[in-house]
């Protein structure tokens, strides 16, 4: 199934580029069309797809983006860089999903966890540096762009576990921990 997954996406890929439309986006909404017909058995391995991906690609490259941080860009922001991390965090997606919350039918619980665990992930570090070479632009922009991925990271890295507990309390009024789950607990 993983090795499905990547060839289709990597199709995709290649057929974006020939069109020259936005590749990234045509494999989300090429995910979209695999979710759309796919079984429940599919949805199930799914799981450790994504966590194989995850061990493959997307930490081998927060590794190399940890240990590239543009630190001297950071520091030339000044009192911006706090101002705009805080900004980002809590600004970003906490107001829109508790004024979307009777909407959506969420109990203030579930738009709180929803709200706050959202972070800026692997497509915004690839549009930041696409865009930013295409268009030329200052190395502050690269810096700030970095800076709120960076921080996201973190702040969801800190907050996850604390935030699992206070949730399940909160849903379920027990005050258990909840472990993180692997996929080798799930079998």
């Amino acid at each position: 199934a993983l090795l499905f997954t990547a060839v289709l996406a990597l199709g995709i890929l290649g057929v974006a580029g020939l069109l020259h439309v936005d590749g990234v986006l045509a494999v989300f909404v090429g995910g979209l069309a695999f979710n759309a017909v796919g079984t429940g058995a599919e949805r199930t391995s799914e799981v450790e797809i994504d966590e194989a991906v995850n061990r493959f690609a997307v930490l081998p490259l927060f590794f190399l983006l940890g240990a590239a941080l543009p630190w001297q860009q950071w520091a030339e922001l000044g009192w911006k860089a706090p101002a705009l991390m805080v900004a980002v965090l809590l600004l970003r997606r906490i107001p829109i999903v508790l004024l979307l919350r009777r909407p959506l039918h969420l109990p203030l619980p579930d738009a709180v966890y929803l709200g706050w665990f959202g972070p800026v992930g692997v497509s915004a570090l690839f549009y930041l540096t696409i865009e930013a070479e295409r268009l030329g632009v200052d190395d502050a922009v690269l810096g700030a762009g970095t800076l709120v991925l960076t921080a996201s990271t973190v702040a969801f890295g800190l907050t996850a576990a604390a935030g699992r507990n206070l949730y399940v309390r909160a849903v379920t009024g027990r005050v258990d921990r909840v472990r993180p789950t692997r996929a080798r607990d799930r079998r």
